[in-house]
C-alpha cells in the first residue's frame, strides 16, 4: 500500500485513476483546483458519467482511502505522485510546455527522495527531456538515483467505463531501470495488463499512434462515404453487403459525422512536427473536420427553416463535450440562417427534448442509446415532412431506405 497524490485528481482522467488506486489498497489524495467538484465528489456524486464507477467512489469514501483537497502540501507525504496535466498547443499548433512546467514549479518544494513521479496524460514526445531536466534542476535530485520518473499514458479508448483501465496493457516510459521497476511495482497493483519498459518517447508515441490510427480509419470511412455520395449510392448498403457470418465489416468502420474527441485536434500535430511527409495524418484531419460542412451543403437542397442536432457530446452515452464536432456543425448552421436547436440528454444545457418539435431536419451527431428508437424521435419532432440525417447508419431505417444518409420517411420532402 502506498500514499498516492494525484494532481488534477478530479478531472476525467485523474478521478478514474484516483478511484482505481483507492480501491486497490492505496491511500489516495486527489488534488484539484475545482472546489465545487471536490465537494460534489465528497458527497458521493460523480461529476461526470463514468459507467460503473459509482461503486468505486462509494467504497473509497466508506473505507476513507480517498481524500480530496486543493492543498499541494500533501504531496510531500506521498510515495507516488501522478500528474494528469496535458500539453496544449498554441495558436500555431506547437506544443506548449508552460502548463506542465508550471505544475513542476508548484510541486518542486514537495518532491522528496525516493518518490515516484508519473505523468499520466498525453504529452508531446519532444518535451519529455525538458521535463526531466526541470525536475532535477528544481529538486536537486537525480532521476533514477534518488527520485524516479515515469511516463505512463492511459492507453484505453476514451470510453466512459472505468473497467478498461484494469485490463489494458500499460507501457511505462522510463529513462532508467530503477524508475521502471518502481513504476511497474505500482502499476501491477492497478492493472492485469502487460507492463513494458519503453523510453518516454516510445510510451507517448504509442498512445498518439493508437489514437491516430483510429482517427485515420474514421477518415477513410468518411472518404468512402463521400465517394459513394458522388455516385449517388448508399454507403451502408455497400458495407452491409461486405458483412460476413459473424456480422462484422471487413475492417471498414461506418462513416462518422462526429469523428473527433479529446485531443484529436492536437495529437496529430504532435506526431508530424518532425517529419517531411505527413499527408496521411493531416489529410485525415482535413477530411474528418470537413464532414459537418458537407452535410450542411446537402441541406441546401431542401426547403428548411429549423434544424436540430441530436447529440452534443463527443461519443455515445457520454457527457463529455470536449472537441465534439457538434459545436462546429451548430456554428455552420447558424451561418446559413437556420433556426438551430440542440438536444442531448447527457448535457443539462441541452436536455430539453421539446426543442425537436416541428423541426424540418434532424441531424444525428452522437448515437446515444436514448436515440435508438427512431419512432420516438419522430413523435417528438411531430413533422411528417422532416428529414433525418444519419451518415453513421445508426438507425436501421437509414441503412436500408436513406439516400446516403438522408432519410425522408414520407418521401415528400420539398427540394429547394
Amino acid at each position: 500500500m502506498s500514499n498516492v497524490a494525484i494532481i488534477g485528481g478530479c478531472g476525467r482522467l485523474g478521478l478514474r485513476i484516483s478511484l482505481i488506486s483507492a480501491n486497490k489498497g492505496h491511500n489516495v489524495t486527489s488534488i484539484d483546483i475545482d472546489e465545487e467538484r471536490i465537494n460534489e465528489i465528497k458527497q458521493g456524486c460523480l461529476p461526470f458519467i463514468e459507467h460503473e464507477a459509482e461503486i468505486y467512489l462509494e467504497q473509497a469514501l466508506k473505507k476513507k482511502t480517498l481524500t480530496l483537497t486543493t492543498n499541494y502540501d500533501l504531496v510531500a507525504k506521498a510515495e507516488v505522485v501522478i500528474i494528469t496535466i496535458g500539453t496544449p498547443v498554441d495558436s500555431n499548433l506547437n506544443p506548449s510546455l508552460e502548463p506542465v512546467a508550471g505544475v513542476i514549479f508548484d510541486l518542486a518544494e514537495y518532491f522528496k527522495e525516493n518518490q515516484l513521479i508519473v505523468f499520466r496524460n498525453t504529452l508531446a514526445p519532444g518535451i519529455v527531456g525538458r521535463i526531466k531536466t526541470l525536475i532535477e534542476d528544481k529538486t536537486g535530485l537525480k532521476v533514477g538515483k534518488n527520485i524516479y520518473l515515469a511516463f505512463a499514458p492511459e492507453i484505453t479508448d476514451e470510453t466512459p467505463s472505468i473497467h478498461d483501465t484494469l485490463k489494458t496493457p500499460q507501457p511505462i516510459g522510463a529513462y532508467d531501470e530503477n524508475s521502471f521497476n518502481v513504476a511497474s511495482k505500482f502499476f501491477k497493483t492497478l492493472t492485469k495488463g502487460k507492463l513494458n519498459w519503453v523510453t518516454p518517447e516510445e510510451a507517448l508515441l504509442g498512445k498518439l499512434m493508437k489514437n491516430m490510427y483510429t482517427y485515420i480509419q474514421n477518415a477513410c470511412a468518411n472518404e468512402f462515404y463521400l465517394i459513394a455520395e458522388s455516385y449517388g449510392v448508399n454507403i451502408h448498403k455497400i458495407l452491409d453487403a461486405l458483412r460476413n457470418e459473424t456480422n462484422q465489416e471487413l475492417q471498414i468502420p461506418n462513416p462518422n459525422l462526429n469523428a473527433a474527441g479529446p485531443g484529436m485536434h492536437k495529437e496529430g500535430w504532435f506526431l508530424v512536427d518532425r517529419v517531411p511527409f505527413t499527408e496521411l495524418v493531416t489529410t485525415a484531419f482535413k477530411i474528418n473536420e470537413s464532414i459537418p460542412a458537407q452535410v450542411v451543403q446537402k441541406l441546401e437542397n431542401y426547403k428548411l427553416n429549423k434544424v436540430v442536432i441530436l447529440g452534443m457530446s463527443n461519443k455515445p452515452n457520454s457527457d463529455d463535450p470536449r472537441s465534439s464536432l457538434s459545436y462546429k456543425l451548430r456554428k455552420l448552421l447558424y451561418y446559413k440562417d437556420y433556426v438551430v436547436g440542440c438536444y442531448d440528454p447527457y448535457l443539462p444545457e441541452y436536455a430539453d427534448s421539446s426543442v425537436l418539435s416541428k423541426a424540418d431536419a434532424v441531424i444525428l451527431m452522437t448515437g446515444h442509446k436514448e436515440f435508438e428508437d427512431l419512432k420516438k424521435i419522430t413523435e417528438l419532432v411531430n413533422n411528417s415532412n422532416c428529414i433525418y440525417v444519419d451518415i453513421n447508419g445508426f438507425w436501421e431505417e437509414t441503412r436500408s431506405k436513406a439516400t446516403n444518409g438522408i432519410l425522408k420517411l414520407n418521401g415528400k420532402v420539398k427540394k429547394a
